[in-house]
């Protein structure tokens, strides 16, 4: 399911789902808790006439009719905007803690009813003394309190990062607020509000009573949730920095071709980087913060429109990222840049987001002002949280801090299935003679030089627009990713004779391209000038 992000000044909440009634949705968790001694002691017949089957709360009032834990409040009705008594709260945590260690919820009678119940949950330490008025409603900080309580800690696992304090209107020090963190941590609780708050001294619905209840017993049915505090910026350089490497291209011959950076993102080698950093690469390998070098074992995937490319470096158990949803990164956010511009490992910058989507040639930026240079691309843009939101990619040549850096979504497009060896995808091509390395557009795609010149500051090769079988941007544009491949970089444009061309250079070879669509003895055509 996708993921929902809801930033705030001071904290960043990442859930699932957004809660707007309390704890109304239920979300599949991350692994399965044994709680197999709660089974179904009966089957609920829609006799509730107030719980509609399109109420949000309907399968958790099923549940725990069915599971013998919560009955009505009379034959026909469950009442699920009344209110649950504190003695009602500990019968059902008496019914919990029984249920989960014996496999049944049998409690002799008592006078009053509920003397039973307190007695159990005393002798267990469910709860730690008795209730002056068990007739009062509870809170939901008593009721968090009193669940808390019966069960023990490996049957509500954390399965979320709660940061402490994080939770907007509780804090661990209350003395409910243990208990609260324990129940958010494990995806029990996730608040009422788009900002996670508990509201701790609202009287207990019966229906959120339910829904609590049911994920109690129901481990899969748990939320998963992030809270967050922002971090200070020592502490996100300290987290991050063992995730981010430096990259060095080889050719077949083990020359260097380029650097550039690269970051994990799981602990098994799965590693981000620009497409152009390895474009055009026989081999690669990375040097990690401890100095540490790994080769690169493969490539898994890449989009070179977006230039981003997922590696496969040789090692295990090692640090990563965690990537943030990147449409919710709003214009004026502060970010990171982690990489190793000009061959200097691990730099650390720190600016705000200039333009959280900047189009540019059809292509969606992040902008931000955090410097960057050669050898950052591939490099890790970070929030306050030190999550990654975007790939640093590119800096505009002339300008004052505009920089590029690619949504850390778009990731999610590659495949991971399997991985090939660099030198598996490079593009085999003909070149133009005496030009090594600038591919031959006429061979590549079969068509005819229409017109060579050698007067406009290098050797034009004109091709008929007309001349092209297919879709003339979409050629235009694989012969860019050809060229690209070839470690030609788009450096700037320039003007001849009123038309505008792209700029790219080859620094290995000194050699420069120019492409532009103009019109050559009256038809229009594609040209291509080297020099």
């Amino acid at each position: 399911m996708e993921m929902v992000e809801i930033k705030m000044k001071k904290r960043i909440i990442s859930i699932t789902l957004l809660v707007c009634l309390s704890l109304c949705m239920t979300l599949s968790a991350h692994g399965a808790i044994s709680l197999t001694n709660f089974t179904e002691l009966t089957t609920y017949q829609d006799q509730f006439t107030d719980v509609s089957p399109d109420a949000w709360y309907y399968d958790s009032v099923l549940g725990v009719y069915e599971y013998g834990i919560m009955g009505g409040k009379s034959a026909d009705t469950f009442d699920p905007s009344g209110s649950l008594t504190i003695a009602e709260s500990i019968k059902i945590a008496a019914s919990l803690h029984k249920g989960y260690h014996t496999g049944t919820m049998d409690f002799p009678d008592g006078s009053p009813w509920h003397a039973p119940y307190v007695e159990y949950a005393l002798s267990n330490e469910i709860i730690a003394g008795a209730y002056a008025n068990y007739d009062a409603a509870a809170t939901r900080a008593d009721f968090a309190v009193i669940i808390a309580g019966a069960m023990p800690d490996e049957a509500i696992t954390p399965i979320n990062r709660v940061d402490n304090g994080a939770i907007p209107d509780v804090l661990e020090n209350y003395s409910y607020g243990e208990a609260v963190y324990k129940l958010y941590r494990a995806g029990v609780l996730a608040g009422s509000d788009s900002q996670a708050s508990f509201f701790p001294g609202r009287t207990l619905r019966r229906a959120d009573a339910a829904a609590i209840i049911m994920r109690i017993i129901k481990a899969d049915t748990r939320v998963m949730l992030s809270i967050l505090n922002p971090l200070s910026a020592e502490q996100i350089y300290k987290m991050a920095s063992p995730a981010v490497f430096y990259i060095e291209v080889f050719d077949e011959k083990d020359t260097v071709l380029k650097t550039g950076s690269g970051f994990f993102i799981s602990g098994s080698g799965l590693a981000v980087t620009n497409y152009h950093v390895v474009i055009g690469g026989h081999s690669a390998k990375v040097t990690l913060d401890n100095g540490s070098v790994r080769d690169v074992t493969g490539i898994y995937d890449y989009n070179w429109k977006d230039d981003l490319a997922l590696i496969r470096v040789n090692i295990n158990n090692t640090s990563y990222l965690e990537c943030a949803d990147s449409t919710e990164l709003l214009t004026g956010e502060t970010v990171y840049t982690l990489g190793s511009p000009l061959g200097l490992h691990a730099t650390f910058s720190r600016g705000i987001v200039s333009q959280s989507l900047r189009e540019i040639e059809g292509v969606e930026y992040i902008q931000v002002d955090a410097p960057i240079s050669s050898g950052s691309s591939g490099g890790a843009l970070l929030d306050a949280f030190g999550r990654v939101v975007g790939v640093t990619s590119a800096t505009a040549v002339g300008a004052q801090n505009i920089n590029l850096a690619m949504p850390i979504n778009l990731i999610d497009e590659l495949s991971r299935e399997a991985h090939v060896p660099l030198r598996s995808i490079l593009i085999r091509t003909a070149y133009y003679t005496g030009f090594f390395p600038a591919p031959d557009f006429g061979a590549f795609f079969g068509v005819r030089v229409f017109n060579r010149d050698t007067g406009r500051g290098g050797t034009s090769f004109s091709y008929q627009l007309s001349a092209l079988e297919g879709d003339v941007d979409e050629i235009i544009d694989e012969y860019t990713h050809l060229i690209e491949q070839n470690l030609f970089v788009h450096t700037g444009y320039i003007t001849r004779d009123g038309v505008e061309y792209k700029y790219y250079f080859n620094s290995q070879h000194n050699i420069a391209l120019t492409l532009g669509k103009d019109t050559v003895r009256n038809r229009e055509c594609f040209t291509i000038t080297v020099s």
